[in-house]
């Protein structure tokens, strides 16, 4: 799941671009390296890492500097594996442009994955300060699950509340802040947020846990036993299933 939220902001960028047989020469090297760059994050959204290493290499022998491909490769190799090559190039990115919101967010992405996660928040907290970056949502609602790892629960709950802020549908976010505000004894926003959660995205274990003791608390039997059955149901090895069954028996 870590894989698939982190993805997202190289992904936005991505475009259909065609190759071209025109001589360097006629081109202006910019532009190839842009489209050379347009074409490893294409190929990299079909998991065909070959193609986009050969692209994006192609980007690096006309700009070694590139920003673009070098956080595209970061992301590459971070999919296959190549754990300590994928850190190089990201750190390349930023060095040649630290205010680079896409290479923090894709650094952070790739820190978390590695439960580095102070490391973590200080890229997200980067990007998540840049006002003009399109995938802003998105980092606070990560820059959060960072501040929970590293146990700032009060960062955790200002990041969670940012990025709903600004996209209502960050269902992650709506989540954990639910979970907050439970926590808080504060539950009629707890129960609103999760109902917000619930609203664009599909039930999980998680949600389903929280579903049955918000339940409890307003005095919903037929919620109560409702998220029960569907946690019994489709997710009967989960933690949150045995932790229902500790509290209300088999």
């Amino acid at each position: 799941m870590v894989r698939k939220f982190w993805l997202v902001a190289i992904l936005l960028l991505a475009g259909c671009v065609t190759q071209t047989d025109t001589p360097l020469k006629e081109v202006d090297k910019d532009e190839v390296v842009r489209r050379q760059g347009d074409l490893g994050i294409g190929y990299l959204r079909r998991a065909e890492y070959g193609r986009a290493k050969e692209s994006l290499s192609k980007a690096l022998q006309y700009d070694s500097r590139s920003r673009l491909a070098h956080t595209t490769f970061g992301v590459v190799f971070q999919q296959e594996g190549e754990l300590a090559l994928a850190e190089d190039h990201f750190k390349k990115a930023i060095k040649y442009e630290p205010d680079l919101s896409q290479a923090r967010n894709n650094y952070g992405a790739f820190l978390f994955s590695q439960k580095r996660f102070r490391e973590a928040t200080a890229q997200l907290q980067v990007a998540a300060d840049d006002r003009f970056y399109a995938a802003r949502p998105a980092v606070f609602e990560n820059l959060g699950r960072s501040y929970m790892q590293i146990n700032d629960l009060s960062n955790a709950e200002a990041s969670f509340e940012r990025a709903i802020a600004l996209n209502p549908n960050q269902a992650r976010a709506s989540l954990e802040l639910s979970e907050i505000r439970f926590g808080q004894k504060r539950y009629p926003e707890s129960f609103r947020l999760y109902q917000q959660h619930t609203s664009v995205s599909q039930q999980s274990a998680r949600s389903l846990w929280l579903c049955v003791r918000l339940a409890e608390i307003f005095s919903n039997e037929n919620d109560k036993a409702s998220c029960a059955l569907t946690l019994k149901n489709i997710f009967p090895a989960s933690r949150e299933f045995a932790q229902y069954k500790l509290r209300y028996g088999p």
